[in-house]
């Protein structure tokens, strides 16, 4: 019974994952390159990139170009705000350390996935979607089988 347990929720975890969970890659980015670096990056880029976008939009000759930075830019709201949570609450290593010891291609998966910042809204979307999912139906998160 235990087996079929962990089986149902790998599969689940497998079926869940293949899209990026953006709360897991602001976790792995604080794993792989540590909070204060992170904090900075999410912390002054993310006001940065807004502030380019809506400057470009007062002028007409870079409108479109601002834009685009100014949507891509709100992808960046929900990195923000979910490394202020997971550095406050210390848990990037707990929140990766299954999918770093189980997947051997975990970083690069998240790595790639990364490209969704550049599409705009998206990242801000998915996040939306993932949170709204999580508080509606608490059993849609996926369980991590222990060992």
């Amino acid at each position: 019974m235990m087996t079929a347990n962990i089986e149902t929720a790998a599969s689940r975890l497998n079926r869940v994952e293949r899209l990026i969970i953006v709360r897991k890659l602001v976790a792995l980015d604080i794993v792989l390159h540590g909070p204060r670096f992170i904090s900075i990056e999410f912390g002054v880029g993310t006001p940065v990139i807004l502030a380019v976008g809506l400057w470009l939009m007062s002028g007409s000759l870079a409108y479109t170009l601002g834009v685009y930075l100014f949507l891509a830019g709100l992808n960046y709201i929900p990195l923000l705000i979910y490394t202020a949570l997971i550095v406050r609450g210390g848990s990037a290593r707990s929140e990766t350390e299954y999918g770093l010891a189980h997947d051997p291609h975990y970083v690069r998966k998240y790595s790639v996935q990364q490209l969704l910042l550049f599409i705009p809204l998206a990242v801000l979307i998915l996040a939306v979607v993932q949170e709204l999912r999580q508080t509606q139906n608490p059993s849609q998160i996926p369980i991590r089988p222990t060992e």
